[in-house]
């Protein structure tokens, strides 16, 4: 076990690491808030798939600020138009699962706090009152990966936290082992821990259904995404993803599978041919493993006719391949291209923008991201696979004035 102090104190004990403001994440040095500094020191360090996910917006022409009290480390994000990232990274001695226990606190009201682990992955999300300390422990899975433009497999062996907020502090950090259950997620760009810019703005940056749904987990699984842009059933197994995936898998482990995106681009991948026959090889091998797979329906598309009158349903045949793949086999199906579908065709082509990343119909912004997550939660506790204490998805809510308007105004320069 190992635990980082950031506020000032007297009262450390040997497990302790009382961590500077100045301390910033850097080869050899093991601990250190993640900065500009750190993401030039090295190759690995500037890829953002290894590390906290949050890489600076070209017109954001300074460097992060930390500053330090007897609360904690804080980023000041007052002044700015959008949320500066406070991220700490900090070695670990093994990889697999660990606990982080993080302590917040808060000086002034703070209306939202997201709180992010891993690569961008969103494990808490919610408000604090003035003078409130917070306090929660949830798990991340560490493991190697092979990063985006990458041929390689990259070690990873470090645990990344990261907050959003206007200026809360982050006051203790407390790292052990943690021997829980994980969910593997194994898809596409839709899926995917997708990067950020900051200063950060949910609308304006992509978000895959799986990095957001930590969040709603309530620390009791860890997960582990392997999705990657531009993946099919064929090349997650060819590019070494899945290997990576099948050597850290366990018995009573849950491996969720959404593709189709890119399959239907080619022709040896078609539904009904290699796409199916692709899927049948993933779930037997996860059964081999004694853990449980789990189909996803491919998300839909905003694809509309040119005046917004018809919906095109562009994944349907793959949709219908996973679902009846799922009562051949009898996997658990979750219909996540229903359930967008079903969304997207309420609001319509204008009113679903919200959703999706400016100028773009195929991949959600984080707001979006988090709709599709609820989804996925949702169905998961219907099908009796996970447990739930009943509550309902919480929203969380768009701006009034949608992504696509913001951006054409201007509004996120």
């Amino acid at each position: 076990m190992t635990e980082y102090l950031f506020h000032q104190t007297d009262n450390q004990t040997k497990d302790s690491i009382v961590v500077k403001p100045c301390d910033y994440y850097e080869p050899g040095l093991g601990y250190g808030f993640f900065t500009e500094k750190s993401a030039k020191s090295s190759h690995s360090l500037s890829l953002p798939e290894i590390n906290t996910g949050f890489v600076p917006a070209a017109e954001f022409q300074q460097e992060i600020q930390i500053k330090q009290d007897d609360k904690g480390c804080f980023v000041e994000s007052q002044t700015l138009p959008a949320q500066i990232p406070l991220s700490f990274k900090g070695d670990v001695s093994t990889q697999g699962n660990f606990l982080l226990t993080i302590t917040l606190y808060s000086e002034e009201e703070e209306e939202e706090v997201l709180l992010f682990v891993g690569r961008r992955q969103l494990v808490y999300r919610g408000s604090l009152k003035s003078k409130e300390e917070w306090s929660g422990s949830v798990p991340v899975s560490v493991c190697d990966f092979i990063p985006r433009g990458e041929t390689d497999r990259f070690l990873h062996q470090e645990v990344e936290v990261t907050v959003i907020s206007r200026s809360v502090h982050i006051k203790r950090l407390k790292v052990e082992s943690w021997l829980g259950k994980t969910i593997y997620l194994a898809g596409d760009s839709t899926v995917t821990d997708q990067s950020a810019e900051y200063p950060y703005t949910p609308n304006l940056s992509y978000g895959g259904w799986g990095q957001m749904l930590p969040a709603f987990l309530d620390g009791v699984y860890g997960v582990s995404n392997h999705s990657h842009s531009g993946l099919t059933t064929e090349s997650f197994r060819a590019e070494g993803h899945y290997n990576i995936l099948m050597e850290q898998i366990k018995s009573g482990d849950i491996c969720l599978f959404q593709f189709g995106h890119n399959d239907q681009k080619l022709d040896h991948l078609k539904a009904f041919g290699g796409y199916r026959v692709n899927l049948i090889q993933y779930i037997k091998e996860v059964r081999e493993k004694g853990a449980i797979a789990i189909l996803v329906t491919p998300l839909a598309r905003n694809s509309w006719s040119e005046d917004g009158s018809v919906y095109h349903d562009l994944l349907k045949e793959y949709a219908e391949e996973v679902i009846s793949l799922g009562r051949t086999m009898s996997v658990p199906v979750v219909d996540l291209h229903g359930k967008s579908m079903e969304l997207i065709k309420e609001y319509g082509l204008e009113g679903s923008k919200q959703w999706f990343y400016p100028l773009d119909y195929t991949h959600t912004n984080d707001y979006g991201a988090w709709k599709m997550a609820g989804f996925v939660w949702k169905e998961l506790v219907d099908l009796g696979v996970i447990d739930s204490d009943g509550s309902e998805v919480p929203l969380w809510e768009t701006p009034k004035e949608n992504a696509w308007l913001s951006y054409e105004k201007g509004e996120h320069l």
